[in-house]
C-alpha cells in the first residue's frame, strides 16, 4: 500500500503526461489509417502478382500493429496507474527510440510549443520510472545539477567540487549539498551537456536524478539510455539559466524512496 508521501510524489512527478500520451495515440491512430488506405490502393495489383502476397502484407501489418499498439498500451498503463507492468529490460526503449521524435514532430504540426512537448515526455518517463522503481538500482545514485542553480554573483567554482559551496544560503545549492552529507549521495554540477555526458561515463551509475529545464532534460534522458534518469524540472523566477531554483525537499523525498533500505542485520550493528 503507497505511503500519502509516495502517492504525491506521484502526482508530482507525473503531471502534464496525458498530453504526452494522448498525442501518442492520436499520431498511432493516424499512421494505422494511412497504413490501411496504402493496402486498399495496393491490394489488387500485390493479388494479381502473388496469391500468397495479400497474405505476407497483412501478417507484416498485424505484427506491426500488435507491436506497436500492445507496446503503448503498456505504457499508457504504467504511467497512468503506476503499475509495473513493462518488459524487464527493455520497457522504456520504445518511448525514447519511437514516441519522442514522432510526438515533438507531429505535436509541433498541430502548434503545441516544442518546450511544453519536452516537459511531457519527461513527465511521461518519470512515471514509467516510478511504476519500475521496486527494480531500479539505487546502488550509484547520482544527482546531476545545472550551474544556474548558483548564485549568479558567487565567486566559488563548484563544477567540479560542489564542496566549494560555502553555504551562503544566497541558492539552493548549499540545501543540496546537505543532501549529499545525509544521504552518501555524489552530487555534480555541469555547465552543459557535453560535461554532463563526461560526469555520467567517469561515475558510471546505476540511476542519475537530473534537475534541469525540460529540453535539457528530454535530451538527457534520450542520451543516457539505458540509464534510467529521473528528470526534475528546475524553477525559473528570473528566466532561464539565471538564478535558478528547484525543490529541494522534492528531491530528498525521491532519494529516500529510491536509496536501498539498511538491512535488519545492518541496522542491529
Amino acid at each position: 500500500m503507497p505511503t500519502r508521501r509516495g502517492r504525491l510524489l506521484r502526482v508530482k512527478n507525473t503531471a502534464g503526461k496525458g498530453l504526452f500520451i494522448g498525442l501518442s495515440w492520436a499520431a498511432f491512430i493516424i499512421v494505422l489509417a494511412i497504413s490501411l488506405l496504402t493496402i486498399y490502393l495496393v491490394y489488387p495489383r500485390i493479388a494479381s502478382i502473388h496469391r500468397v502476397l495479400p497474405i505476407v502484407l497483412w501478417a507484416i501489418f498485424g505484427l506491426g500493429v500488435v507491436v506497436v499498439g500492445g507496446g503503448l498500451l503498456l505504457i499508457t498503463i504504467a504511467s497512468l496507474t503506476g503499475l509495473d507492468v513493462l518488459y524487464p529490460h527493455n520497457g522504456k526503449s520504445i518511448t525514447m527510440r519511437v514516441l519522442f521524435p514522432v510526438v515533438v514532430g507531429f505535436g509541433g504540426f498541430l502548434g503545441w510549443e516544442k518546450i511544453r512537448l519536452m516537459d511531457a515526455f519527461v513527465a511521461t518517463n518519470n512515471a514509467l520510472l516510478w511504476a519500475q522503481r521496486k527494480r531500479l538500482s539505487g546502488k550509484r545514485i547520482l544527482v546531476l545539477l545545472p550551474h544556474c542553480l548558483q548564485f549568479h554573483d558567487c565567486q566559488w567554482r563548484i563544477t567540479h567540487d560542489i564542496e566549494n559551496c560555502r553555504r551562503c544560503g544566497k541558492c539552493v545549492i548549499a540545501d543540496i549539498a546537505e543532501l549529499g552529507d545525509r544521504f552518501g549521495t555524489a552530487i555534480r554540477v555541469a555547465t552543459g551537456g557535453t560535461l554532463a555526458r563526461k560526469v555520467v561515463g567517469d561515475y558510471r551509475p546505476t540511476l542519475i536524478l537530473a534537475v534541469a529545464c525540460g529540453r535539457d532534460l528530454s535530451s538527457g534522458v534520450i542520451d543516457s539510455h539505458p540509464i534510467p534518469v529521473f528528470g526534475i524540472p528546475n524553477e525559473r523566477p528570473h528566466g532561464p539559466c539565471f538564478d535558478t531554483t528547484v525543490d529541494v525537499r522534492r528531491l530528498a523525498e525521491l532519494l529516500e524512496m529510491l536509496l536501498p533500505k539498511p538491512s535488519a542485520d545492518a541496522e542491529s550493528k
